[in-house]
């Protein structure tokens, strides 16, 4: 289950696998997939398992496909670290990019590392697209347009009668910007305050269970 949202008088979806798609453009949002992160934990020594680029480079491919997307916006933060460029991992993002149109907004960790060579276009700062802004910070309150971002990994803790307490990725849309969950598989999250983002004039919407929802408003 997707949900539409509007910005800038544009429709946008947020999709359950934390992407945004936008029809009038055929594009497809991202942000913050640290690809080769697991590569770069385990030059360190550390015992984390093989894959998750792979898998995430999979999803992407999916997620165009499945929306017959014309290109592929990421929102920063496309690579981890220096340690997690391997030749194999970089064959497999050019022939990705070979396929799909991307457009790289280059995140913190990108600027120390983005490979000039790979065909990709790469972008520094905020790039405009139409009536949104595409950056990888999201910009303080207030700011002019709309703006998509990523960077913070968004999370909300949800909490039951019972006193459970759950964490889950989220969309956080304000007034002026939407900020994007992280779309890679070993990225963390940080949590934030529902009732502190109410008071900010943002709305959450939660994934999970292959679902995204808006939470209650506060």
């Amino acid at each position: 289950m997707s949900l539409q949202a509007t910005a800038a008088g544009e429709v946008l979806w947020l999709l359950a696998d934390g992407a945004v798609w936008w029809p009038a453009r055929q594009t497809v949002f991202v942000a913050d997939l640290h690809l080769g992160k697991g590569a770069a934990f385990r030059a360190q020594g550390q015992a984390v398992p093989a894959g998750s680029s792979s898998r995430t480079l999979e999803r992407l491919q999916n997620l165009v496909n499945a929306h017959d997307a014309a290109r592929l916006v990421v929102l920063g933060d496309f690579w981890h670290g220096a340690e997690g460029l391997t030749p194999r991992l970089l064959d497999a993002v050019t022939a990705f990019a070979e396929r799909v149109p991307t457009v790289l907004v280059l995140g913190n960790h990108d600027k120390r590392i983005h490979p000039a060579e790979l065909p990709l276009q790469s972008v520094s700062g905020t790039w405009a697209l139409g009536p949104l802004t595409a950056a990888h910070e999201p910009p303080p309150p207030g700011t002019p347009g709309f703006t998509l971002a990523g960077h913070w990994h968004p999370a909300v803790s949800l909490g039951s009668r019972a006193g459970d307490r759950l964490r889950r990725p989220c969309f956080v849309h304000y007034p002026h910007a939407l900020v994007l969950p992280a779309f890679g598989g070993l990225t963390g999250a940080l949590t934030l305050r529902h009732s502190e983002l109410a008071r900010q004039g943002a709305e959450v919407a939660v994934m999970g269970g292959g679902e995204v929802r808006w939470l209650p408003r506060r």
